[in-house]
């Protein structure tokens, strides 16, 4: 056992929403490892259960739907009332709905900056302010690469995720004084149930094939060292941290390469409804 990752995370205390499936669920087996009691959140029960009679560390689970403000505050006095502390919030739970914007149902719309964005604040808003009396904390806040360089079919997950970099480099200045640490995520295609809402179009392209295999527990793995070292961001597969630079360089070159890629942008040119 890496002793450094033994030393950061023994005997703490983590809160992981989506906890149930896919990213979440492999960042807490992988807390597990180094016995953080955990405190799994999703909206489902079931997946939630299972997990925690499957991890060999102290855990609860408390279902949550994070884009409502008094679930999360629940969320939160549940952590408290068991473990009196809470050392690391993970947000990691996130919907994608993927059609062209003008496909998009207005309710597909708002359930994406609900649960991306506003579950994100709301689970902000109710533990920051315990950590800020421990005066110790770490945040990881989900982005995706989305997040930096959106793609036709992605407008409204794009909007969600742009946002929460953007707060969490807000937070990261705000909350320094206070020794809480944060850490954005920026990852690409994994290979999750996420990954079904993309068009069938775009999980047949080159670009999806040569990403999708990106596992979960590769991530989660990323992540938790990451986070060991006070990593401020991470951009995963680390390649591709290339292709967000250079499309800030050359934004319309890279668009070039990445419609040929996919395929020219198949599916996403339906007529808006009124």
């Amino acid at each position: 056992m890496n002793n450094k990752l033994k030393k950061s995370y023994q005997g703490k205390v983590a809160i992981v929403t989506g906890a149930s499936a896919g990213i979440g669920r492999a960042i807490s087996e992988k807390l597990a490892e180094y016995n953080v009691r955990l405190v799994l959140a999703a909206r489902q029960e079931n997946p939630l259960k299972a997990l925690a009679s499957e991890l060999e560390t102290e855990c609860i689970y408390v279902p949550t739907d994070v884009s409502v403000l008094s679930q999360a505050e629940h969320l939160a006095n549940e952590t408290l009332n068991r473990f009196g502390q809470v050392d690391f919030l993970f947000n990691i739970a996130g919907v994608m709905k993927n059609a062209g914007f003008g496909g998009l149902q207005s309710e597909d719309i708002q359930q994406q900056v609900e649960t991306n964005l506003m579950g994100t604040i709301y689970c902000l808003r109710a533990v920051v302010p315990y950590m800020q009396k421990q005066q110790s904390g770490h945040i990881v806040n989900m982005s995706s690469l989305l997040g930096r360089f959106p793609i036709p079919g992605t407008g409204a997950y794009s909007a969600s995720k742009f946002a929460v970099a953007g707060l969490t480099a807000a937070l990261r200045h705000e909350l320094k004084q206070d020794k809480i640490d944060m850490t954005i995520v920026f990852p690409s295609f994994v290979k999750t149930g996420m990954m079904d809402g993309h068009m069938k179009s775009v999980r047949q392209s080159r670009f999806y094939q040569l990403n999708s295999n990106y596992m979960p527990e590769k991530v989660a793995a990323a992540i938790v060292k990451g986070v060991a070292d006070r990593k401020k961001e991470l951009t995963l597969p680390r390649y591709m941290h290339l292709v967000t630079l250079l499309y800030g360089k050359f934004p319309n070159l890279v668009e070039s390469i990445m419609g040929r890629l996919i395929g020219g942008w198949p599916g996403y040119n339906q007529p808006w409804e009124p």
